[in-house]
C-alpha cells in the first residue's frame, strides 16, 4: 500500500468522522445558548454531543479503527466542547461562573504545558478522567433539560453533577500536568 493511502486510511475512519460531527455540533449548541433558544433542542444536541464521545471510542476499539489522528482530535473535541459549552452556559447565566473558570483555566493550563513540551509528553487517559467526562457529559444536558417547564429538578441534578465534574476536572488536570512534567524530567 502506498504512503498516501496509508495516511488517508489513518484519518478517514468512522470514529474520526463522528469526532468531526461532535465538533460541528458546537456551532448550533453555542448559538442556541447565545439566543436563549429552544431548551429541548439544546438539550438533545448536548445529549448527541456526549453520545458521540462514547460512540467514536467504542467504534475505534471494537472495529480496530484507532488512529493517530483520532488520538489527537478526540481529546481536543472533548476539551474544546466542554469548555465552550461551559462558557456559553455561564454567559446565559445557567451555571455559576466558577464552573466555567475551573474548566477553562484547567484546559488552558494543560494546553500551555503541552505546547511548552511540544506535545512530546502526552499522558494516557485515566479512569478518573473518563469518570469526570461522563459526569460532565451527563450533567450539562440535565442543566439544559431543567430549563424546560416542569423539569426544573433535572437542572438541580445537573448542577450537582457539573459542579462535581468541574472539581474532578481540576483534579484530573493536575494529575495530567504532573504526568507531563514528570515525563519530561525522566527523559532528561
Amino acid at each position: 500500500m502506498d504512503r498516501q493511502a496509508l495516511s488517508r486510511s489513518d484519518w478517514l475512519t468512522v470514529p474520526n468522522i463522528i469526532t468531526v460531527v461532535r465538533l460541528l455540533l458546537l456551532l448550533p449548541i453555542c448559538y442556541l445558548f447565545t439566543v436563549d433558544g429552544d431548551p429541548v433542542l439544546s438539550a438533545v444536541l448536548l445529549v448527541v454531543f456526549g453520545a458521540t464521545d462514547w460512540c467514536d471510542g467504542f467504534i475505534a476499539r471494537r472495529f480496530n479503527q484507532v488512529s493517530r489522528v483520532g488520538e489527537v482530535i478526540d481529546p481536543i473535541a472533548d476539551r474544546l466542547g466542554v469548555a465552550l459549552i461551559a462558557v456559553f452556559l455561564v454567559v446565559g447565566q445557567h451555571i455559576p461562573s466558577w464552573i466555567g473558570w475551573v474548566i477553562v483555566l484547567t484546559d488552558l493550563t494543560l494546553a500551555f504545558i503541552f505546547l511548552i513540551f511540544r506535545g512530546k509528553y502526552r499522558p494516557g487517559v485515566s479512569y478518573l478522567g473518563k469518570v469526570r467526562t461522563a459526569i460532565l457529559m451527563t450533567g450539562l444536558p440535565l442543566i439544559v433539560f431543567g430549563r424546560i417547564e416542569g423539569l426544573g429538578f433535572l437542572g438541580s441534578i445537573g448542577m450537582t453533577a457539573v459542579s462535581a465534574g468541574a472539581l474532578l476536572h481540576a483534579i484530573v488536570g493536575c494529575t495530567y500536568a504532573w504526568a507531563m512534567i514528570s515525563s519530561r524530567s525522566e527523559q532528561k
